[in-house]
Parts: C-alpha cells; structure tokens; sequence
C-alpha cells in the first residue's frame, strides 16, 4: 500500500471549524460577503471579501511549515494582524472579548 502524505500547508478540518466559527456570524450579518479557498504546494488559505469591496481584505492562510498567519489588506499591501502555531491562536483577534465589569461599591 502506497501512502500519500499531504503538505503541511493544508488545513485540516479543524482548523476549517475554527474558522467557520467566527466566520459564520459575520457572513450572516452581512458583514463579510464572500469568503474564497485558494491552495498552492506552499500554502493553503482563506480570503475574504467584505460587501462593496472586489479585492479580498483578509487572508487566512497556513504556510509549508504548518505556520497559521492572518493579514489584513489597505489597497497599499498585505499587513499581519495574527499569527500562531494554531488555527485558534492566529484568529484570536476575531472572539469576542469577555466584558469588563464595572464594580459599583
């Protein structure tokens, strides 16, 4: 029997549910409106379009050594915003935060 490794630039399921995690809401909401896969040798990633906007304004990717970066893109170029060794680690940035209490003595 023949096995057939796959890159590590791949995401694996879960990492794709991670996603889907913070990506379902804001689809839902409108706030972003589409989200594309695209996958090379080296890479495997994630961009998203917002609405009103035709280039992709964030990118989700994991690179060849199985390394998870999120950027951000201005019309002037690409800027990491999240990096991690996990899928939930580099979309940190994108959970909703606990709030801060306000004591009241």
């Amino acid at each position: 029997m023949t096995v057939v490794a796959f890159t590590t630039a791949r995401f694996t399921p879960t990492d794709l549910a991670e996603f889907q995690r913070v990506a379902e809401p804001k689809l839902r909401l409108g706030h972003w409106a589409t989200v594309t896969r695209e996958s090379g040798r080296d890479f495997d990633r994630l961009e998203v379009r917002l609405p009103g906007v035709e280039r992709p304004v964030f990118r989700f990717e994991r690179d060849r050594q199985g390394r998870y970066n999120l950027a951000f893109n201005d019309r002037a170029g690409w800027y990491g915003i999240g990096s991690g060794s996990t899928a939930g680690e580099c979309l940190a940035i994108w959970r909703p935060r606990a709030g801060r209490g306000v004591s009241v003595l």
